[in-house]
């Protein structure tokens, strides 16, 4: 009845059903995103899969291995937990070094200078190089936690009698977040990450 309406629509349920559903529509939409975004990295493996094919063509054995097993490390990276955040760890410490470079070659950066006792004792040459040495670790560190956390997710699935029959193969997440904990919490190179960034 028309008289209800004004109710209904306030009705709890219905705004927490309503909420749900635009939530899990946003979801998807990230999803989407994040797919194009895998596509793009898997460029590189597609292109080394091209070359490895030309190289067949022209009976070069060494350089089509070579390109086959490139191009196989390529699209598994995308397939493995903690991609996104390798990719953009590396691009956020790109764009850090760059403009620690660019601050070192600006002529500017020599005249300033720090006022307060500790500040003057490390000096701005130092500060960058510091910065610089933040952004590489930053690097370093992305790709080898993805590893630790993937090796992790092996040896979970390997006592739990499991099998990984290739890199497209669905793991649960409770195994992955399990992995991520274990490694997080547990791995003492994540330790050395931790005091190195206090």
């Amino acid at each position: 009845p028309f008289w209800l309406k004004p109710f209904w629509l306030k009705d709890p349920r219905r705004l927490k059903r309503r909420c749900l559903l635009e939530r899990v529509h946003t979801l998807a939409a990230m999803i989407y995103i994040f797919n194009g975004a895998k596509s793009l990295c898997a460029l590189p493996g597609q292109a080394c899969s091209e070359c490895g094919k030309c190289c067949a063509s022209v009976n070069c054995g060494p350089i089509k291995d070579c390109c086959d097993s490139s191009s196989k490390s390529c699209t598994q990276f995308t397939e493995k937990p903690l991609s996104s955040f390798v990719i953009l760890a590396w691009l956020c410490s790109l764009v850090e070094l760059w403009f620690c470079y660019s601050a070192m070659s600006e002529p500017a950066t020599k005249s300033c200078v720090f006022t307060d006792s500790t500040g003057a004792s490390v000096g701005i040459e130092n500060w960058i190089y510091v910065q610089m040495g933040f952004a590489i670790l930053n690097m370093i560190f992305a790709p080898w936690f993805q590893h630790q956390v993937w090796e992790q997710i092996h040896r979970d699935l390997v006592d739990k009698q499991s099998v990984l029959s290739g890199p497209s193969t669905s793991v649960p997440k409770e195994v992955v977040s399990g992995a991520f904990k274990q490694v997080l919490l547990y791995d003492i190179g994540v330790l050395f990450y931790f005091f190195a960034l206090i």
